[in-house]
């Protein structure tokens, strides 16, 4: 297979499994709590990783493990406030907001690492995507079921996940990529550990079906290892720049299967609220093809 093509091949094929774990993730979560499914994906993830790249480095200083402690916990926060979103609101809802992380990582970094500056474009596109959030919010206040708060958590896991970007960037060591991948998972592990004990958890009520299982073995190694790995085959293949753009997908794709699977409606705000994201994420991010060219030739070199 064409490098090209596979590269294509590997980010759609991605994005579908990304955009069906909010389906997944939501059906798990009439079984278990937050909290348990995160344990269980971050624990096969580790073991994963570890299956695919069983080389271990000693810590290199205490400073740099501390800074990955931080990267595990934000990303442990974004993924219990994506799991508490989706207990309260549409799956479709909480896919649409989070979709908004570029725009939020590209202010934080502006913010916190002084890197590059907000233009007109950049300042017209966060309004109008984030006047799209709110109409999704403002949908899910009218809708029968949906509790309006799971769309602030929602909006919750895109700031923690624009930190968790932010915050990896700060990582100056070279490690393999599933190494560093691993480290920020089992550092997650921890505080996941702690969290879980702390708030008293159990899985002694928990009725294990087939179903839930292997939903589970999905979220926990299909979505967290091997999308992760394909995605960045993607990258390599075709370039940053053009598999980035196959995020936008993302949104859709959700609201497709939520309506397909999960039965939740499709309102005339819903679309509104999509348009007004998606529109406001294109601009933003949108630049002109010269200037695309050139990052993808200094990509390939």
């Amino acid at each position: 297979m064409k490098s090209q093509l596979r590269g294509h091949l590997f980010a759609i094929i991605t994005i579908s499994i990304w955009s069906s774990t909010f389906i997944i993730s939501k059906m798990v979560l009439t079984s278990l709590d937050p909290l348990q499914v995160l344990l269980i994906r971050y624990m096969m993830a580790v073991v994963f990783l570890f299956l695919l790249y069983p080389k271990f480095e000693r810590p290199k200083s205490w400073r740099e493990e501390l800074l990955f402690l931080c990267i595990g916990a934000s990303l442990v926060g974004y993924f219990v406030f994506e799991n508490s979103a989706l207990q309260r609101t549409y799956s479709s809802n909480v896919s649409l907001i989070v979709a908004t992380i570029p725009l939020m990582t590209g202010v934080l970094s502006i913010w916190l690492l002084k890197s590059g500056k907000m233009t007109v474009k950049n300042t017209i596109g966060f309004i109008i995507a984030y006047a799209g959030v709110a109409v999704v919010i403002i949908n899910g206040s009218s809708l029968e079921g949906v509790n309006p708060l799971g769309d602030l958590l929602a909006f919750g896991a895109a700031v923690m996940f624009a930190i968790y970007t932010v915050i990896m960037e700060k990582s100056k060591q070279k490690y393999h990529l599933i190494q560093k991948t691993r480290k920020v998972f089992i550092y997650g592990l921890m505080v996941l550990i702690g969290m879980f004990f702390f708030a008293g958890e159990s899985f002694s009520h928990v009725v294990w079906h087939r179903t839930l299982i292997g939903s589970l073995l999905y979220l926990g190694i299909v979505a967290s290892s091997l999308a992760f790995i394909m995605w960045n085959d993607a990258i390599h293949c075709i370039g940053p720049i053009r598999t980035n753009l196959y995020i936008y997908l993302v949104p859709v794709m959700t609201t497709v299967f939520a309506y397909l699977i999960l039965g939740e409606k499709i309102t005339g705000l819903t679309l509104l609220g999509t348009v007004g994201i998606l529109a406001g994420l294109y601009l933003s991010e949108h630049k002109e093809d010269k200037v695309d060219d050139d990052k993808e030739a200094l990509w390939e070199k």
